[in-house]
């Protein structure tokens, strides 16, 4: 199969949410419960979110999709020359085909065309693959603190990417 990836259109906008709800059911499902995971996609994934992500001219919003259609979902933004990634998810029934890494590549690809020095993203520490896949990029956890999700803490650890410089702003 091909993957490809494209901008998101507005029509997107619940397939988008049911990947990202699929993926973090999978990944951080055995410690936050759903009660609190609807409520923090209430706040946090909403219609005009989506629609201002593709309205912003400071945003990367990518889905990376196959013939059988969307499997993951990029959003970063980009402020003064600084990066932040905040969802990169994939949904779990189809992890291990490379669109995480395709749209990651995308994301760095972005980023050094801003002159960003760095990306800087927050992870779940006990998220089941979101670790081993920064990691996997040669991203270094800066520190950890604790964000909560309902009623539940969950600690977060925040990353750091270094872009590689030799391409940066061309």
């Amino acid at each position: 199969m091909t993957l490809e990836v494209r901008r998101p259109i507005e029509a997107d906008f619940r397939l988008i949410r049911d990947i990202a709800w699929r993926s973090w059911a999978s990944a951080y499902g055995g410690f936050i419960p759903e009660e609190d995971r609807s409520r923090f996609f209430a706040q946090y994934y909403s219609k005009d979110g989506h629609r201002r992500a593709l309205a912003s001219r400071r945003t990367l919003y990518l889905v990376a999709q196959d013939e059988r259609g969307p499997m993951a979902f990029l959003l970063a933004t980009e402020d003064a020359g600084r990066v932040h990634l905040h969802r990169l998810y994939a949904d779990p029934a189809r992890q291990r085909a490379g669109a995480g890494q395709l749209l990651w590549t995308e994301l760095v690809a972005w980023a050094r065309g801003r002159s960003a020095a760095h990306i800087t993203f927050e992870v779940a520490t006990e998220g089941v693959s979101g670790p081993s896949f920064y990691h996997k990029q040669g991203c270094r956890q800066m520190d950890e603190t604790v964000m909560p999700v309902g009623r539940v803490p969950v600690r977060v650890a925040r990353y750091v990417y270094d872009v590689p410089g030799e391409d940066r702003g061309r």
